[in-house]
């Protein structure tokens, strides 16, 4: 069963359906292909994980496009969420942002 979705095949990070323990492996999917990662961290229903290391300033891709930018390193299986993204979508006023 998968418990996570990732929206394109260049997407950095997917949403998980259900809450995840820190140390449990989920399946997540893509549409077209699936693929497995561990999560180092809880991460509550809904919210995203990272499927690989994201650098500190990295871009974060979701949807395709970029999200945000990674505000601290985050590991592959890390949660991401505000506490370590700070968004750039929809923002006029940041550099690189989308109005």
């Amino acid at each position: 069963m998968h418990v996570g979705h990732k929206v394109t095949p260049k997407d950095m990070v997917a949403v998980v359906i259900r809450e995840i323990r820190p140390g449990e492996t989920i399946t997540f999917s893509d549409g077209a292909a699936s693929a497995q990662v561990t999560a180092v961290t809880g991460i509550p229903a809904a919210h995203k994980i990272a499927l690989q290391d994201i650098a500190q300033g990295q871009e974060v891709i979701k949807y395709g496009e970029p999200i945000g930018r990674a505000s601290a390193a985050i590991p592959k299986g890390g949660h991401v969420h505000v506490h370590n993204l700070a968004g750039i979508r929809g923002r006029g006023d940041a550099q690189g942002g989308n109005s």
